[in-house]
């Protein structure tokens, strides 16, 4: 579950069990002994004897004019993990006790986890009905309760077991006439046919979905305005989501987003890809669709086919060619999200409606947020804590509004804030707890529900479209799917009425309402394309694309295989879908941002059977299809929005005009791009997205279209360069030319006015083979008067074109004395180009006195065999060090595919161990050795550079390939030796060492970034690149191993406890002082040890903090182990870190001096912010703030800020220089330098 695998942002991690990398095993902190281990830092248990329901309540803080009330508590209720209510206001609960291991019992035994090969309906076994103490030990535990209120006094009195049997059963939601359950591997349907709260018949509605993270299950089932059933899911599960009955292929590949289905009929698909592990999701007013995250941001606004960051892997869509971001810079200081609800309740403040609801299970609180538009999106801003728990076992899952319009939460209630807690003592797991709290104004009534009778199945047509005027949206949510599933047509004409009311919110969920009910006709639609309101015209525009839809289905359904009534069908619905697309064109002209980007979903859905995946729609017809053209309807699109600079458009755009391209790539060049010249500066990244499209084709006659096309703009040189850039990319895939011999065309470009141009035209023409282009790079990279950056980029091209040639050239580059980034490109450029003049040169390098060249030779000599077999021979003659042999390179060998290479390696090397047979023994006799001797922290830092660096960053330095390290995993002996000892216990999807092995037989490792049509991309150790075009590629196989390797335990005990001691405290951090080291030592199993404050060791230095600079008084809070002098970061010397007290008390740095008369003064302050967080900087002279900044971490990680102090010429003054919080999250101070002149 979700909620249980996060790690609090005050340590910065990605998840530890999936993000593996060399240096610090980033691995899962848990025990491999028997005896169970709790874990310390922020992610210990909670240090205090559960509370009671009542102690509970009494200790939560919420804003004034609010309180909280108890619905429900244990027994009633345990293990809460997802709640829904039905049509009287009950509340349904899923009870999850198999988590987080699942249940051991055989598939055979699982009555709803076997594979399904149809989508009826079954009777639902016996010994699944209601609670059977029976059925103890023969099926799974996990089940669904029904909790009512029946006298409405506000607290739970009837509790009714409705269904158990289920596995790590995640997500619940009524509708259809029953209820649906998400159970990986399935989509389940439920339905209680006689009334008595029991089920009588289930069905499989969709099956596929992974198991391989347990914390990362399908969840948070939504519906949506649209009437699809909405649903998230997390990054390192892996789901092939299809029909019952389908092969795997056809599935829907599902592991980091948005999902939605029309359970009816069994149609899936991903509506927007990306983000890490989702767990909540909401819908605005106006339908704008929203998720909270962990580990990366924690808020995103998900638009339909949108692609986005993610934590991990990559989408299944390769060609939108950049990811959009979340909607949040701010942070909060611990940071566990799970559950998010828009406020639409009716019943709190004004203020408060429309604000976001984020449960935080770290922090034990309910953040407030606010988003607000900008362009086509929104950004979103803290507004405060709603709640905080003051409790460590207050744990929200799920925020939802009730039919009382009040804000429900479920509460987890357990000691454990994380999935790494579980995973080390899954019986540690609370299973005996849970509540369900709400959240109401101060003095309110009791009542849960409007009436104690409440049941709106009984309500008519009329009374349930009278309900969507009500003020809870609770209550118009569920009159809107009671009426979609009724498809009542007496409801159609009070609907209409309704969609022509003064109020938008009115018009807006009356639209939505026909449109579900298949009510919807193209005359309102038109009159509606007018609508004051720019959200009600967006979806407009969306319910036009679902049109769309619905019309490739009916084709389909007619024709039924038969070609004949195929032409007929695609004519007559050819003829429907026309007023529909001259509706979505017209709002193509729209002033507002997001309409067009509505438009361009609607496109989005008659060009592609699927928002974000390239899937035929369900008939492609022959006929229909050429004669509508979807991206040919965007040319007013492109026009209105020539000068835009939002993300969410470009990318909308881009997503229609990608289809046209893979269809018919000429048809759309001289047509929709024509338009190129006009729409600048637009197309600037439309013109380069497209010749990266083409590229990717690896057809020769597309890069003929691609070159026409830059013919056909050249007069604009900024638009070509783009284009050619563009095209300069596409040849990472592998060097594909022009069918045509273009030489004079890229003469001319070489000549052009404009440097990019000519940059980008001489990149092309040695890629492509002109011998002079190639001769003068070759030169210009290996004359030393070039700017490195040039010859890095010279390099860069070079090592995509194998002639000998460049060989040569290169061979004689290597062979100066460089500088050594020059050096590791040229080496990675010799590894890629290969030849018998490499490896000498290479030998030479693996020598060198600089860690990144040898690791760089090392690496590409252990590459290929021959080269290996030299390398060897090299060591056995002492021309190569074996000592600090580069433990990646180790593996290599010891692994390779050649017996004589793994032979030679064992007696040049010695024996090479994957992993201890005996974990437990190993971690035991380190930690022995490392508390016997006394470690030197600066060898350790030389060890750490040489090792860890290479991928994680750390106190300013180190490669970006994993995560920083200040904090993760580390935090204390105990975890940092199961890290780094065993990092293969469990790794996530997109985290495992791949092994490529290439035509021109070379073997590459790395973790796999890209995996496209065209190519794949490795990030090996050191942040080196390593692309394969596909058709270069012999075998890529999955090792199913850490890319850490294991064998940092076989490191010498000296230089293994310098390591292990310098991670854990770095000088950077203060000294290691004896109290230090004994709390840092102290094991982490459970009792009395860990219910110690894990910084009862740590006091300030303030005798170090104030020899920072002793003119300045510093005033700083004991926070997070600071204040503290830091030797360097990021490029500077003694620098003072400090994080302030309060959100409203910040740090002070205070000086009283006397400025001279008559001349000028000024302060000047050098300051950084954290990674992840920003602070605001205050200067106050005698009182009167006299500057005022944000400092961020995006552009120059140094900023420098001055401060004019001229009118106090003469004065004695007192400065202060404030650290001030801007938000809560991260808000830590780096001070370089302040002086005053």
């Amino acid at each position: 579950m979700t909620c249980f695998r996060w790690l609090s942002s005050s340590i910065f991690t990605l998840k530890l069990r999936s993000v593996i990398a060399l240096g610090l095993g980033l691995v899962p902190l848990y025990s491999i002994s028997a005896a169970p281990k709790e874990l310390e830092g922020v992610r210990a248990p909670a240090q205090t004897e559960c509370p009671s329901p009542e102690e509970a309540r009494k200790k939560m803080t919420v804003p004034d004019g609010y309180e909280v009330r108890c619905f429900a508590h244990e027994p009633m209720v345990q293990n809460p993990v997802a709640m829904t209510w039905d049509h009287r206001g009950r509340l349904w609960v899923v009870e999850l006790y198999e988590y987080p291991e699942g249940t051991p019992l055989p598939v055979d035994k699982r009555p709803f986890g076997q594979p399904a090969n149809d989508s009826n309906y079954h009777p639902v076994p016996d010994i699944c009905k209601g609670e059977q103490k029976e059925a103890d030990g023969k099926i799974p535990r996990d089940r669904v309760l029904i909790l009512e209120d029946t006298d409405n006094d506000g607290v739970a009195d009837k509790r009714t077991v409705f269904l158990q049997g289920l596995d790590m059963a995640c997500g619940i939601i009524c509708g259809d006439g029953g209820v649906y359950i998400g159970q990986q591997p399935h989509l389940l349907h439920f339905k209680d046919t006689d009334g008595d709260d029991k089920p009588d018949e289930w069905r499989v509605v969709l099956t596929g979905f992974g198991r391989e993270d347990t914390h990362e299950l399908i969840n948070s089932f939504s519906w949506g305005p649209d009437g699809w059933l909405y649903m998230t899911h997390g990054v390192f599960t892996n789901s092939k989501v299809r029909r019952p009955g389908e092969p795997a292929e056809k599935g829907f590949k599902f592991d980091a987003g948005i999902g939605r289905c029309k359970p009816l009929t069994g149609e899936f698909e991903v509506f927007a890809d990306g983000t890490s592990n989702p767990w909540g999701c909401d819908f605005d007013p106006r339908g704008n669709f929203f998720v909270s995250a962990c580990v990366i941001d924690h808020l995103f606004h998900m638009a339909p086919g949108g692609i986005y960051v993610r934590q991990g892997g990559a989408p299944e869509n390769p060609y939108a060619y950049e990811l959009l971001p979340s909607i949040v810079k701010h942070k909060h200081f611990r940071a566990a999200y799970a559950g998010i609800q828009i406020y639409q309740g009716g019943v709190y403040p004004k203020d408060t409606h429309g604000h976001l609801f984020i449960g935080n299970i770290h922090d034990n609180a309910i953040h407030e947020e606010v988003v607000t538009p900008v362009g086509a999106s929104f950004k979103a801003e803290p507004v405060r804590d709603f709640l905080r728990a003051n409790d460590g076992w207050f744990r929200p899952v799920s925020t939802q509004t009730g039919p009382d319009g009040n804000l429900w939460i479920m509460d987890w209630c357990d000691k454990y804030p994380c999935y790494q807690n579980a995973k080390a003592n899954p019986e540690g797991v609370d299973r005996a707890r849970g509540r369900v709290w709400r959240v109401v104004t101060k003095g309110a009534k009791p009542e849960t529900r409007e009436k104690q009778d409440m049941d709106l199945q009984k309500l008519g047509t009329a009374d349930l479209v009278k309900l969507l005027e009500h003020s809870n949206s609770w209550m118009r949510r569920l009159a809107r799917r009671m009426l979609a599933e009724r498809k009542d047509e007496q409801a159609k004409g009070a609907l209409v009425t309704m969609a022509k009311s003064s109020d938008a919110r009115l018009r807006f969920d009356a639209l939505c309402t026909l449109h579900q009910c298949g009510l919807l006709d193209a005359a309102l639609l038109d009159e509606t394309v007018k609508d004051a309101d720019a959200s009600i015209r967006a979806w407009v525009a969306r319910l036009s694309g679902e049109r769309f839809r619905l019309a490739s289905q009916h084709v389909a359904a007619v024709a039924d295989g038969d070609v004949l009534k195929s032409t007929k069908a695609e004519h007559k619905a050819f003829e429907g879908m026309l007023p529909d697309m001259d509706r979505v064109e017209l709002l193509g002209k729209d002033p507002d941002m997001a309409v067009r980007f509505a438009v361009t979903v609607a496109l989005r859905m008659a060009a592609s059977g699927a928002l974000t995946a390239n899937r035929p729609n369900a008939h492609d017809g022959a006929h229909w299809r050429p004669l509508v053209r979807p991206w040919n309807r965007l040319g007013d699109v492109l026009e209105t929005s020539a000068n835009s600079s939002d993300g969410l458009l470009k990318h909308g755009i881009w997503m229609v005009l990608e289809r046209g391209l893979a269809e018919d790539s000429e048809e759309a060049m001289d047509g929709i791009f024509s338009l190129a010249k006009s729409t600048q500066p637009l197309s600037h990244v439309l013109a380069y997205k497209a010749m990266r499209r083409l590229c990717d084709t690896r057809d020769a006659e597309q890069l003929d279209v691609a070159v026409k096309f830059c013919e056909s703009i050249q007069s604009e040189a900024v638009l070509l360069a783009h284009a050619l850039d563009g095209l300069v990319k596409g040849q990472e895939s592998g060097v594909i030319k022009p069918k045509k011999d273009i030489t004079k065309q890229l003469a001319v470009w070489r000549k052009n006015d404009n440097a990019d141009v000519r940059k980008q035209a001489e990149q092309l023409a040695v890629l492509w083979g002109d011998v002079e282009a190639t001769n003068a790079l070759i030169a210009s990279a290996v004359n030393e008067a070039t700017p490195t950056p040039e010859r890095l980029q010279a390099i860069k091209t070079l090592r995509r074109v194998k002639t000998d040639a460049v060989r040569a050239g290169l061979a004689k580059l290597l062979g100066e004395k460089l500088p050594a980034a020059v050096s590791v490109e040229g080496i990675r450029a010799a590894a890629d180009l290969g030849g018998d003049m490499f490896p000498p040169v290479l030998v030479s390098l693996a020598a060198s006195k600089d860690f990144s060249v040898r690791l760089a030779a090392l690496e590409a000599l252990s590459g290929r065999v021959d080269w290996a077999k030299l390398m060897l021979t090299a060591v056995e003659e002492k021309k190569v060090s074996s000592a600090e042999f580069p433990v990646p390179v180790r593996r290599a060998l010891a692994t390779n595919g050649d017996k004589a290479v793994r032979d030679q390696a064992f007696r040049v090397l010695g024996a090479w161990k994957e992993s201890s047979a005996d974990v437990k023994t190993l971690i035991a006799d380190k930690k022995k050795m490392a508390l016997e001797g006394t470690p030197d922290l600066e060898q350790g830092k030389l060890m750490f550079q040489a090792t860890c660096a290479i991928c994680h960053p750390f106190h300013g330095g180190g490669q970006k390939v994993g995560p920083d390290l200040i904090g993760s995993g580390r935090s204390n002996l105990d975890a940092i030796l199961a890290n780094v000892i065993d990092p293969n216990q469990i790794i996530g999807n997109g985290y495992e060492n791949m092994i490529a092995t290439t035509k021109d037989g070379r073997t590459l490792a790395g973790r796999l970034v890209e995996d496209t049509p065209a190519h794949i991309k490795l990030l090996a150790a050191g942040g080196a690149e390593q692309i394969v075009p596909r058709d270069q590629l012999v075998k890529l196989e999955n090792t199913h191993q850490s890319l850490m390797p294991a064998g940092f335990g076989q490191l010498p005990d000296e230089q293994f406890r310098n390591l292990i001691w310098y991670v854990l405290a770095p000088p950077e951090e203060g000294p290691l002082t004896k109290e230090k080291k004994e709390m840092l030592s102290k094991g982490v199993e459970g009792g009395e040890a860990a219910k110690k404050p894990v910084a009862s060791w740590y006091k300030p230095d303030w005798e170090s903090v104030s020899l920072w600079n002793p003119q300045w008084k510093v005033s700083a809070p004991d926070f997070e182990r600071t204040p503290v002098k830091l030797s360097d970061f990021h490029g500077r010397k003694n620098v003072l870190l400090m994080h302030p007290f309060a959100k409203d008390k910040p740090t002070v740095l205070e000086r009283t001096m006397k400025l001279e008369a008559g001349k000028p003064h000024a302060l000047t302050a050098t300051v950084a912010a954290h990674d992840q967080g920003d602070w605001e900087l205050r200067v106050k002279v005698n009182g009167k703030e006299v500057k005022k900044q944000v400092i961020d971490h995006d552009g120059e990680r140094w900023k420098t800020v001055t401060a004019d102090l001229s009118e106090f010429a003469g004065q004695e003054v007192t400065i202060q220089l404030e650290g001030a919080a801007t938000g809560w999250a991260w808000e830590f101070g780096y001070w370089a330098e302040v002086r005053v002149e």
